[in-house]
């Protein structure tokens, strides 16, 4: 009898799974695997089989995560925090340097950067925060004050490695919740001059110098072409160039001459718009459109809790594939964010599919 009864209850979750939003990101990832491969056969083909490896990793993830009880995460949310927190230390006492960043923990059979999932993590806690003790109370700066204690640690240290790209994406992460929760239009005013009034003091004492340059070189990328400015301006030539058609699979030269670096990794929309052109570029746009309206569907049926999850994790996407894009067009500065399954990385695609995961979770154990 409680064989059947849980087969039951297990098929009625599997019946209640609406498996859009999975299917969106594998067409999405299957785009990213072919572009890895043509951005990287010229060095090595071990990249696309890796990436079909995280991908099918990735699948499974989803699976997990879809029938976890997503109300876990908000019962043991402390624990979710500590975790949080401990991991971002580790990167300081036994994580790799790479490229003058300390982001990288090397467990030897894999290799994890916590700041990717330190965003998910935030989204889990701070929604339970917000949903707990300031459900329809989020009123005046005692508020702001109150739950920026939550942001502001995580903030710091992710910060410190220094990865300015994540530290943004909290931000980020910490306005759309409280606005998503419910927030008076003079808090917005008092948060907004606040903001506003900190931007040159961030810029001056708290950016690093390559950080700086990175600014200067957004808002004057041909004042050193073959420095600081050679990756965007690369990444322009080679969008440019695709036109309206594209070139054509494997036909990019961008990528395949070396001109683009990262060219699997932070710039794969360049090595992907310059083979597909615009018409491919507003496809993947029209994909990642598909994706989040499945996310805040979900999010919109669900409430309190779950509603703040699936507004966050779309945040999330929202802020990687703007920033991501609008980096390797020209219009926005180099922060080093993934486009989220489409660069190449491990770490990224576990942590994508995980989101995506507690989505469906959401969907399947919503009251």
């Amino acid at each position: 009898m409680g064989k059947n009864h849980d087969l039951v209850v297990t098929l009625k979750k599997i019946k209640k799974m609406k498996n859009m939003i999975l299917y969106i990101a594998l067409c999405i990832a299957t785009i990213s695997a072919l572009t890895v491969y043509s951005a990287t056969i010229h060095k090595s083909s071990s990249f696309f089989y890796k990436e079909i490896v995280w991908i099918a990793l990735g699948i499974f993830t989803y699976f997990i995560f879809s029938f976890i009880d997503y109300r876990l995460y908000g019962k043991y949310y402390r624990v979710i925090y500590i975790i949080n927190v401990v991991l971002l230390v580790l990167v300081f006492l036994i994580g790799d340097k790479r490229l003058g960043a300390q982001r990288w923990i090397d467990f030897g059979f894999i290799t994890i950067q916590p700041s990717e999932f330190s965003k998910l993590f935030i989204v889990l806690t701070f929604s339970e925060v917000l949903s707990d003790k300031f459900n329809s109370k989020f009123v005046g700066l005692k508020s702001v004050i109150a739950t920026s204690l939550h942001i502001i640690p995580i903030f710091l240290l992710i910060a410190a490695q220094p990865d300015l790209g994540t530290s943004l994406v909290i931000i980020f992460l910490y306005l759309i919740l409280i606005f998503v929760n419910g927030i008076d239009w003079k808090t917005i005013i008092i948060i907004s001059i606040t903001g506003i009034s900190m931007a040159p003091i961030g810029y001056f004492f708290f950016l690093k110098e390559y950080q700086k340059e990175r600014v200067l070189t957004f808002l004057n990328p041909e004042a050193d072409l073959l420095g600081s400015g050679w990756n965007v301006t690369q990444s322009m030539i080679a969008v440019g160039s695709g036109g309206i058609f594209g070139k054509g699979f494997l036909q990019g030269t961008q990528s395949k001459l070396r001109f683009l670096p990262e060219s699997h990794t932070d710039f794969i929309a360049a090595v992907f718009l310059e083979e597909r052109g615009l018409i491919g570029g507003c496809l993947l746009l029209l994909l990642y459109t598909i994706l989040l309206w499945g996310i805040l569907r979900i999010g919109d049926k669900a409430e309190g809790y779950g509603k703040l999850i699936c507004y966050g994790i779309s945040a999330i996407f929202l802020f990687h594939i703007v920033v991501n894009i609008g980096m390797v067009t020209g219009i926005m500065p180099v922060t080093g964010l993934p486009l989220l399954l489409m660069s190449y990385g491990g770490t990224s695609f576990l942590f994508t599919f995980a989101m995506l995961g507690i989505v469906q979770s959401i969907n399947i154990y919503r009251e």
